[in-house]
C-alpha cells in the first residue's frame, strides 16, 4: 500500500505492477518508507461510497517520474499473461526501462516479460554508450531475435531484442529475410549451451593443450 502525497487516502501496487520482471515477494522491489513514483490505473467505488485506488510502479520511470506507458495499454492487474512470450522474428514496440553498459532493456507491449537490446544491436553503427542511442522512457522498435530458457529461473526466458534490424521511424522489418536474425538466434543459443556445460565452482580434470598433460 501507498500513501499519496497531497491524499488522505491510500493506494494498493498489486504484485503483478511493482516490476516489469516477476515478483516473487514485494519487498523484492520496495522497502517500506521509501519514496515512488507511481501511476494511477483503477478507481473503484465501492457501496460505502469509499474508493478502492490501483496503481503500477512498473507504468512509471522511478528516476525521473515519466510515464512508461502513456498509452495504458495491458496496464490493469492480471492483463498480462507473465508465461506468454512474443514470437521468434516478430516486431514489436516497447518502452526503454532501463540502461546499462552492456544494452538496454525493453518492456514490450503487451508482454509481461522484457527484453535485453544488446549494445550491439542498438544500431548499425559502433555504439560505446548506451545513452548516446536510448533513454529510459524512450519508445523504440525492436525485433525479437532469441528467446531461451533462462538457466537461472526456472519456467521463465531470457528474450533478445534487436533495433538495429527494424526502422526506428515506422518500424519495417530491415531483414524480412531473417538471415542476420537467424545468425543472432544461434550464437544466444551456443551462449545458454556453454552456460549450461560450465557451472561456477565446479571442479574439472582438464588436458594441456600445449603439453597434454593433466591438471594444469
Amino acid at each position: 500500500f501507498v500513501e499519496m502525497e497531497g491524499y488522505k487516502t491510500h493506494g494498493l501496487i498489486h504484485i503483478s505492477q511493482l516490476s516489469s520482471r516477476r515478483v516473487e515477494e514485494a519487498d523484492e522491489v520496495v522497502q517500506v518508507g521509501e519514496e515512488v513514483f507511481v501511476k494511477v490505473i483503477k478507481l473503484d467505488t465501492q457501496p460505502n461510497g469509499r474508493t478502492k485506488i490501483g496503481l503500477s510502479l512498473k507504468d512509471v520511470s522511478q528516476e525521473n517520474g515519466r510515464d512508461l506507458n502513456p498509452s495504458n495499454q495491458a496496464s490493469r492487474p492480471g492483463a498480462e499473461n507473465p508465461d506468454e512470450y512474443p514470437k521468434m522474428y516478430s516486431v514489436h514496440q516497447g518502452n526503454v526501462v532501463s540502461v546499462r553498459d552492456y544494452g538496454a532493456f525493453v518492456k514490450l507491449d503487451g508482454f509481461y516479460a522484457q527484453g535485453l537490446v544488446h549494445v550491439s544491436q542498438l544500431a548499425a553503427w559502433k555504439v560505446d554508450n548506451p545513452t548516446d542511442v536510448v533513454n529510459v522512457g524512450q519508445r523504440v522498435w525492436v525485433k525479437v531475435v532469441a528467446c531461451e530458457p533462462d538457466p537461472k529461473k526456472e519456467g521463465r526466458k531470457k528474450v533478445s531484442l534487436s533495433m538495429k534490424l527494424v526502422s526506428q521511424e515506422d518500424g519495417e522489418d530491415l531483414d524480412k529475410s531473417n538471415i542476420e536474425a537467424e545468425q543472432l538466434t544461434d550464437r544466444a543459443r551456443y551462449q545458454q549451451q556453454d552456460a549450461k556445460r560450465i557451472e561456477l565452482g565446479a571442479i574439472y580434470n582438464t588436458i594441456c593443450t600445449k603439453c597434454g598433460g593433466h591438471g594444469h
